[in-house]
């Protein structure tokens, strides 16, 4: 199976007292630990040994996320969140200081999910460079060993991407996983 041998890291965002994103009855919170959820499932069955930093409405601290994913001693590292603020897409965040491998896992994951979904392809942006000056914790290679990415999966505050997203959890981990072993497929095998 493809990802034998992998340990992959999946980082639900929010969570507890941080909702993250919310529009009616939507959370961003509970959208992404669903999401990781199915994503956990999709991965073991490609073999992988898969963590994640939370299973429940918890919300770990950043630090604690990275620090978890490192002693697992993940390969790659994906936080899930869903975006807000009135687009259309999906976008998949990296770090400015990110490997040459890191960037790849994220063009092949944000493909994936646009290929699956048909919704609009906002690419991989880098952060803090394409956030004025804002990091994002968790996928600073300072911080986070793995391979980090960020996907936002879809706009909670645009109708139609909240819509499609709700009904196609599934389908986002499914991609994400079809993301992952794309890119793995281009690496070396594992002894």
């Amino acid at each position: 199976m493809p990802l034998k041998g992998y340990k992959i890291f999946i980082d639900p965002g929010h969570g507890g007292s941080d909702p993250g994103a919310v529009s009616g009855s939507y959370e961003e919170a509970d959208i992404v630990l669903e999401v990781g959820k199915f994503l956990k499932t999709e991965l073991e069955k490609s073999r992988a040994t898969v963590q994640m930093s939370r299973t429940t409405d918890t919300f770990p601290q950043l630090a604690a996320r990275s620090k978890a994913s490192n002693d697992f001693g993940a390969s790659i590292f994906v936080s899930l969140h869903v975006n807000a603020g009135g687009g259309t897409g999906f976008e998949t965040w990296i770090h400015d200081n990110a490997s040459s491998n890191t960037a790849s896992l994220a063009r092949y994951v944000n493909n994936a999910l646009v290929g699956s979904l048909g919704k609009a392809n906002r690419g991989v942006k880098k952060a803090p460079s394409g956030r004025n000056g804002t990091n994002i914790y968790v996928i600073d290679p300072k911080n986070t060993k793995a391979w980090a990415i960020l996907p936002e999966l879809l706009f909670i505050d645009t109708a139609s991407d909240r819509n499609t997203l709700v009904a196609n959890k599934q389908k986002c981990a499914q991609a994400i996983a079809s993301g992952i072993r794309s890119f793995v497929n281009t690496l070396p095998p594992i002894e």
